[in-house]
């Protein structure tokens, strides 16, 4: 298996249960542990902060994708390799879908959410060719899984879509789905 660059996107709070910061720090660890690298969007805080101080713990690359005004939103990670600064949203949203091989959605809010909508959408439509897990901590994607799940039930979400990702409560279950994923479909 050759090394990956793993798109991780994941919410900017710190006002989260604890349980979700300790459960990707190990996300992080275990994606350097395996010789991949991470690209994601630059923040400090919250999971996608913890992300990328696992991974810098164990020496990993960490790939920032931060929009010049997001400075004055949120402190920076000094955890980072290297950055790359862009003008708007989806010009980050572009670059981290541009240079990822696979991504995983950890627990988020709204930016997460669109961010895992439209790769989603993406792989779907044939458009992006690449691993996709939720990573499932506490259980935080449940409902939405249930939704997703219903939709499909009532016709407005094709059955493939539940087929284009994988949903994982643990580091190690992720990114041996990933590595699967990868190996099965050469992607």
């Amino acid at each position: 298996m050759g090394k990956m660059t793993i798109c991780v996107y994941g919410a900017a709070s710190n006002k989260i249960d604890s349980v979700f910061i300790t459960e990707t720090e190990k996300l992080g660890e275990e994606i350097a542990r395996r010789h991949h690298q991470i690209i994601y969007g630059g923040g400090a805080s919250g999971v996608m902060g913890a992300c990328a101080r696992g991974a810098a713990r164990e020496g990993g690359t960490v790939i920032g994708v931060v929009p010049n005004f997001m400075d004055e939103f949120e402190i920076i990670n000094n955890n980072c390799t290297e950055i790359i600064r862009t003008e708007t949203m989806s010009e980050r949203k572009d670059v981290m879908e541009d240079h990822a091989d696979a991504f995983i959605i950890a627990p988020g809010g709204i930016g997460t959410f669109d961010e895992f909508f439209q790769i989603l959408t993406l792989a779907e439509l044939g458009r992006k060719n690449a691993p996709i897990v939720i990573y499932n901590t506490d259980g935080y994607y449940d409902d939405m899984i249930v939704f997703m799940k219903k939709c499909t039930e009532k016709g407005f979400i094709r059955e493939r879509a539940l087929s284009l990702f994988r949903v994982c409560t643990t580091a190690e279950e992720a990114i041996d789905a990933i590595e699967e994923m990868k190996a099965q479909n050469n992607l």
